[in-house]
């Protein structure tokens, strides 16, 4: 089992010495990897997402400076937001500045305000999703790209860097979201899958479907990375909440969800300070994990 941890770069959290203080200490701590989260402009009074709240791409680029060996990853990267030929630029430099650490978590997002404001249809952005995902394939693994889609064309056109050459292979993408589409895109144009705020037997369901469409779509399943978020939809009725209550508690939820297809677990943990936060994830680690 593989654990990651999504770095809070909003509000109190956004600070350059907050953020170099959380990813150092997960580094150090152990963990396997660190994620950022995407959202640029918000609707004011919005009580889910943080109005204060720094832009993942450069985070990404601050954290490949400021650590040394922890996988480095987007949780998710809404690909409609961007242009998809200046993403996979940004996302292959830093792949490159970071030796190889970085997995693209990509998504199709869900808030039309913030679509609106960016000048990009909201009804597009499946379709969008689908072809920058190949616009990326294409700029990362083919020494001369061409590209003709509804959105996105180019001919002969040279990208470099396409990522680290320490890495295998190309940068590894995995498609998030819980959805019918979420999860045929995951098996289609991904390399793995990551759902987030599952119940255990939704989350069962959700990775035998994406091992089947793998399977028609004459594919490997890539891994299974779940991202926990406290006060998410996953509370069965009259139980307490997956991944909480005692150590013994949540290594036996660890333990389900892994017979059940999970191959890393991504904590989203709330804290009202950073110091609070270290204190969570050292508690994780030491209390939790060797009861796994």
């Amino acid at each position: 089992m593989r654990y990651g941890v999504a770095i809070p770069q909003a509000n109190l959290f956004a600070s350059p010495e907050a953020i170099r203080m959380v990813a150092r200490a997960v580094e150090e701590l152990g963990f396997d990897s660190l994620w950022v989260s995407d959202h640029i402009i918000v609707p004011e009074g919005s009580s889910y997402i943080p109005e204060f709240m720094d832009e993942p791409l450069a985070v990404l680029a601050f954290l490949a400076g400021e650590t040394r060996h922890v996988q480095l990853g987007t949780s998710v990267l809404i690909l409609p937001y961007r242009h998809p030929v200046f993403t996979a630029k940004f996302l292959s430099t830093v792949d490159y500045l970071a030796g190889g650490r970085l997995v693209v978590g990509v998504g199709a997002g869900w808030l039309r305000e913030e679509f609106e404001a960016l000048g990009v249809p909201f009804d597009e952005r499946g379709a969008r999703t689908d072809e920058a995902i190949r616009v990326l394939r294409v700029l990362w693994e083919e020494e001369t790209s061409s590209f003709s889609g509804r959105w996105t064309r180019f001919k002969r056109m040279r990208h470099f860097p396409k990522g680290s050459p320490l890495r295998r292979g190309s940068i590894p993408i995995v498609v998030g979201g819980n959805g019918r589409a979420s999860i045929r895109r995951a098996a289609e144009l991904g390399d793995g899958w990551h759902p987030i705020n599952l119940g255990l037997e939704e989350f069962r369901a959700g990775v035998e479907r994406y091992r089947a469409l793998c399977e028609r779509f004459g594919r490997q399943p890539g891994p299974v990375i779940l991202r926990h978020m406290p006060g998410g939809r996953t509370r069965p009725s009259g139980e307490r909440w997956p991944f909480t209550g005692s150590p013994e508690e949540i290594a036996a939820d660890i333990r389900a969800y892994a017979e059940a297809g999970l191959d890393e677990l991504m904590l989203s943990l709330f804290a009202r300070t950073p110091q609070e936060l270290l204190q969570a994830l050292r508690s994780f680690m030491r209390d939790v994990v060797p009861r796994v």
